[in-house]
């Protein structure tokens, strides 16, 4: 009786170390996406070449240095 329930607990840590290690694996995926797609961002710079400003606020635009309301910079990501 004693074997049988050392071996059921050796089954359940095995499987329960493979279990969480397959699930750490599929995190570390995502968040390597995440720095690769914010490195890409970085890259990219603030040169307001792509920018396009609209309306009028607190938000100065690259392009005129005026203050607007909304600045959308468009990146694109090479393939």
């Amino acid at each position: 009786m004693k074997k049988l329930n050392t071996k059921l607990l050796g089954i359940f840590a095995v499987g329960t170390i493979a279990l969480l290690s397959y699930v750490q694996m599929g995190r570390s995926e995502k968040l390597n996406d995440l720095l690769l797609e914010n490195i890409e961002a970085l890259a990219a710079g603030e040169s307001g070449s792509d920018a396009i400003c609209v309306g009028s606020g607190s938000v100065i635009c690259p392009i005129t240095s005026e203050g607007v309301a909304h600045v959308r910079i468009f990146y694109i990501m090479p393939h």
